[in-house]
């Protein structure tokens, strides 16, 4: 048998080249997204400030939800805030030599020039958890400050700083501390980083040093076992989950996403196979049904084939862990650009997602040659023969009623959104597209044999007697024809659907954008958002008739689908309602914005559909920080593709900056002024198709 099929092999290359060109793809394609599912799960940046500490404890890291003794999970992208009180319970641990309280803060550095480099704010008592060293000059004093090295500073220079919620205030420079970090550090005497982090009662995270001979595992074990789940307990590389809040929040799209493309690579490259074997088995149906005629049984011919393929996948799944991991590279680069990971995050290299990749190529090969030896060996020895000298007329009954059935699916769930507004119909509305695109490949003999009678006319008329052979033998073997046009309609629908699907939100998100913005002019600031202040004293501005600060985050919502947890991801705004109407128009349909307050929300009509609400229901919410928030629904919107499904108080997000304000302002308003006095200050004119600095509608489902 080994040697049969190593001959038909080599005789046959030109009919499996489809087949290996679809799992050489397809093992790029898994071998990149694993790669990239990989490094979501790891660190993605290396731990700085937190480089000596030998365990860190920080807030919950995901949000819990349990209906029915179920549980489901859901990462949290904001870091979450710990009890000031927790800190003596760390220290009390067996092992623990020192446990050293991190508060941080946002620190503008203002130039001479008007510029604030964004930098973080700690306390001195931090720097050993780096373990930061002094190059120059002393520990800091009152109205002091040690900068590292990046500032161009030096001890002994005045440096104007907006710290956390203050006002600019100048420091001292004390001290100089080097180290490669990812944005500019200024360390602060403890007692005034608590005073600017503006929540003594609480805390960033705790760093831990070890005892001599205590390990970090051990310690962490020790530390989990004494404060419970309600913390998050990290070491080695996982530190820099609780130090980089824009690596965290990468790190749980990265996941989502290549999950969700696995997952399609998966089934596309099931499909595309089954088409490209049922094409090699169509050509060679004279040659196995001229084995089973001289006795070899089905079982032999379900090995040859299952062994055929796979010695294709094998060879192409190895062959195509290497492109992948240069895609993998490429698309990382891609996200970085588009600014869903971090420029300086990793990617994670290494040899699981290579092998799972040729390991799932093989399991498609495998499904791929059953399902075709299924089909090869449903006629008889001697009925194959004769099927094998003539197309057989047309498809099974079973086949056109799977694939008429598969079509009326498809489009029924296209519609979806016509009649549903929830973020479920999106997905059922997607999933119909994909449906349609099976279907055409399940009906596709009859579609060619349509297609080309279609055409026939032209053919001719344009190539003469080749394009006459052409459509006759096109009309005369349809299966062979549509075995080989089913791979590009599955490729070109899936492309279209991933490519059209967010396009088309995208294009949605614009025209509400266009239609719900009122503002005349936009404030924004700098990283960390709008100096302190600024807010307020846009109000004060003669000319000015309302303006509405902005904060963008994220809301998780619980649900139960199906009597099961489902945490659902939306985006939202926080917003001062005062003015609101001034600057925004949601496009209200149901209840009032008026009795926006906190314990309150709007919602859009998607979200409303999603969650079943309506005006006086009661949500189960959580903030971005994990913080529950079950406020009731005082208003339902149509805008929520461009300013988010959620609108909430801005008094119930605990963020220290505003991210924007949108202001509405006669042209006599001297918003330049604002500008000169807080430096950092943005002012753009919000002209007719801009995009104003409010969230975009996105939500994801929960794996």
């Amino acid at each position: 048998m080994t040697d049969l099929i190593w001959k038909l092999l080599k005789a046959d290359k030109a009919g499996l080249a489809g087949a290996f060109a679809a799992l050489f793809a397809a093992s790029a394609l898994l071998t990149a997204c694993g790669l990239i599912l990989q490094s979501g799960l790891g660190a993605g940046v290396s731990a700085e400030r937190y480089a000596a500490a030998d365990v860190v404890v920080s807030g919950p890291d995901s949000v819990r939800v349990t209906i029915g003794g179920e549980s489901e999970t859901k990462p949290l992208t904001e870091p979450a805030t710990l009890p000031s009180a927790l800190l003596e319970r760390v220290a009390a641990v067996p092992g623990v030599r020192a446990a050293i309280p991190d508060r941080g803060f946002p620190a503008d550095l203002i130039t001479g020039d008007g510029a604030s480099p964004a930098a973080t704010g700690h306390g001195w008592s931090t720097a050993q958890l780096a373990p930061f060293t002094l190059a120059a000059g002393h520990a800091p004093g009152p109205g002091e400050v040690v900068m590292d090295a990046a500032a161009g500073l030096r001890p002994g220079d005045r440096v104007t700083i907006v710290a956390g919620t203050a006002p600019a205030a100048a420091y001292r420079v004390a001290g100089i501390v080097r180290g490669d970090l990812r944005r500019p550090l200024a360390l602060f005497p403890d007692e005034e980083a608590t005073r600017l982090y503006g929540k003594p009662q609480a805390l960033d995270a705790i760093g831990v040093l070890a005892q001599p001979g205590i390990s970090p595992e051990e310690l962490a074990e020790r530390l989990e076992e004494a404060l419970g789940g309600s913390v998050t307990v990290a070491t080695g590389e996982a530190r820099s989950r609780a130090e980089f809040g824009d690596v965290r929040q990468a790190r749980s799209d990265l996941q989502e996403m290549a999950a969700s493309l696995i997952g399609s690579v998966v089934v596309i490259a099931g499909l595309v196979l089954t088409g490209a074997l049922s094409l090699t088995a169509h050509r060679r149906r004279r040659q196995i049904a001229l084995l089973r005629a001289v006795g070899a049984s089905s079982r032999h011919i379900t090995r040859m084939i299952a062994a055929e393929t796979a010695a294709v996948a094998l060879l192409a799944g190895l062959l195509g862990c290497l492109p992948g991991g240069l895609l993998a590279a490429l698309l990382l680069d891609a996200l970085r650009l588009v600014g869903l990971a971090p420029d300086d995050f990793a990617i994670s290299v290494g040899p699981i997602p290579m092998l799972a990749a040729v390991g799932a190529c093989l399991l498609i090969s495998q499904a791929a040659a059953w399902a075709v030896s299924r089909r090869v060996l449903r006629p008889l020895p001697a009925q194959a023969l004769t099927e094998a000298s003539v197309e057989p007329p047309r498809l099974s009954p079973v086949r056109i009623t799977s694939g008429v059935l598969l079509l009326i699916t498809g489009i029924g769930a296209s519609s979806a959104p016509v009649w549903w507004s929830s973020v479920f119909a999106v997905a059922i509305a997607a999933g119909g597209g994909l449906i349609m695109i099976i279907a055409l490949s399940v009906l596709g003999p009859p579609i060619m044999r349509l297609g080309t009678r279609m055409l026939a006319g032209r053919l001719r008329r344009t190539y003469g007697a080749a394009g006459y052979l052409a459509a006759a033998n096109s009309l005369a073997d349809s299966r062979r024809l549509a075995g080989t046009v089913s791979p590009m309609i599955l490729a070109i629908g899936f492309a279209l659907l991933q490519l059209g699907l967010p396009a088309t939100t995208a294009s949605a998100a614009q025209r509400d954008l266009e239609a719900g913005t009122l503002a005349t002019h936009t404030l924004t600031g700098g990283e960390w958002g709008l100096p302190p202040g600024a807010s307020g004293d846009v109000r004060k501005l003669p000319g000015v008739r309302a303006a509405t600060p902005v904060v963008r985050t994220r809301v998780y919502a619980a649900i139960s689908l199906l009597d099961s947890p489902e945490v659902l991801d939306y985006q939202a705004q926080a917003v001062d309602p005062a003015g609101l109407s001034g600057t925004v128009d949601l496009g209200v349909e149901a209840g009032s914005l008026a009795g926006l307050r906190p314990g309150t929300v709007a919602i859009s009509r998607a979200a409303a559909g999603t969650l079943s609400a309506k005006i006086g229901s009661m949500l189960h919410l959580y903030l971005g920080d994990g913080t529950p928030y079950q406020p009731e629904v005082v208003a339902i919107y149509s805008r929520g593709s461009g300013f988010g499904d959620l609108t909430l108080p801005r008094a119930v997000v605990p963020r220290s900056r505003d991210d924007a304000v949108l202001v509405r302002a006669d042209p006599s308003a001297n918003l330049g002024a604002l500008a000169r006095a807080h430096p950092g200050l943005v002012v753009r004119r919000t002209e007719l198709g801009t995009t104003p600095p409010v969230t975009r509608s996105k939500v994801t489902a929960s794996p």
